[in-house]
């Protein structure tokens, strides 16, 4: 694997508006495996089998309670496995009837198992407990990606309203206590913006360099992204007409953000290098060690099975990525590394790495 050859500069801004930006430079990584990072203590295959296992793409993923809850964007469900992959049972269902939603959105998790779809179309969220037994529902003044933490509702609105991404941040009376004009005429491909922090949430834009910090009702920039040579130009978010913006972007090399997400001592971040005329792109991983302040970069060749939408979610203890078992196999040393992928068959359509982050010293 050869090294990433842009530079990539990352500006860390702390949570304060106030404390000085610690400004971070790095050349890109000397071309190790992922997999292989010292950040990671120990990797094992999880296969997720049943009726309810997903097949592969860009699924959405919660890791709490023991227990993996996937997104099925093709059935409109969440599908619930067990500890050791096993399927338990599904929740939610589309539809006009009691307990049913038009469409399948943000998912949220509570700490007690209560699951919540968001349904951007009718601008409510539906809660089912962890048995899949509907709750009620809850009417909401905006639509989009939705999020809440601490008593504060994050509403993330922007395309298909024929507005500019907006993020709205409501209080329990639903009073619009705040908003950031997050981008204009940016299509967010993605469909998981939000990750926890702690008792904060960071939103990840797909375009930008930009990742915000969500906390007790305010916004602010927590980390910045300079992507060297595959930065998006500043004029594509000036462009009045999305449309003119991607005609614009389509043959520009570009970086694009699909998942971030941290704890108190490590974050870790996937993007995608790529042209969208030459239909090319390939994964970058960065991997931060926050008691060291370093920052380690990945890039992914052609044919590597984490060249997709691979990384899913992290906890305090485990960075969980999902994987195409064949792809695996095809990858050498893989079958020696991980065993259980001999024993898969063809109805074992996706494999989850769940991956135990090294102790650090803060």
């Amino acid at each position: 694997m050869k090294p990433l050859i842009i530079l990539l500069t990352i500006f860390f801004i702390s949570c304060s508006r106030n404390k000085e930006a610690i400004v971070v430079q790095y050349v890109a990584s000397s071309g190790a495996e992922l997999l292989s990072s010292p950040v990671f203590d120990h990797i094992e295959v999880l296969i997720l089998h049943g009726e309810g296992a997903p097949l592969l793409g860009n699924i959405n993923m919660i890791v709490k309670n023991d227990t993996y809850y996937t997104e099925d964007q093709r059935l409109s469900k969440i599908h619930l496995f067990d500890a050791t992959g096993k399927y338990l049972h599904s929740v939610g269902e589309r539809g006009r009837g009691f307990g049913e939603y038009l469409s399948f959105g943000s998912m949220i998790v509570e700490e007690n198992g209560d699951i919540s779809i968001f349904s951007s179309q009718q601008k409510s969220l539906f809660t089912y407990s962890s048995q899949g037994d509907f709750l009620g529902s809850t009417k909401y003044p905006h639509g989009g990606y939705f999020n809440k933490m601490n008593g504060f509702n994050y509403h993330y609105y922007g395309h298909g309203s024929g507005m500019p991404y907006q993020l709205y941040i409501v209080d329990g009376q639903e009073h619009v206590i705040d908003s950031c004009l997050v981008s204009f005429n940016v299509v967010n491909v993605d469909d998981a913006p939000f990750s926890a922090f702690g008792d904060a949430l960071n939103l990840t834009p797909y375009y930008g360099g930009d990742v915000y910090r969500l906390f007790d009702g305010k916004v602010s920039i927590a980390y910045k992204f300079d992507f060297g040579a595959y930065n998006i130009p500043d004029k594509y978010f000036t462009f009045s007409d999305m449309f003119e913006a991607f005609d614009f972007l389509l043959p520009k090399t570009h970086a694009s953000k699909h998942r971030f997400f941290e704890n108190q001592k490590y974050a870790i971040l996937q993007a995608i290098i790529g042209n969208m005329e030459q239909e090319w792109g390939r994964a970058i991983y960065g991997l931060l060690e926050k008691a060291t302040s370093t920052w380690s970069w990945y890039y992914m060749q052609d044919g590597d099975f984490m060249n997709s939408y691979c990384l899913k979610y992290m906890d305090d203890s485990y960075v969980y990525f999902t994987a195409d078992p064949e792809l695996m196999k095809q990858t050498s040393g893989m079958i020696q590394r991980f065993p259980l992928l001999n024993t898969l068959t063809d109805n074992d359509n996706i494999v989850i790495l769940r991956c135990k982050m090294a102790s650090a010293n803060l």
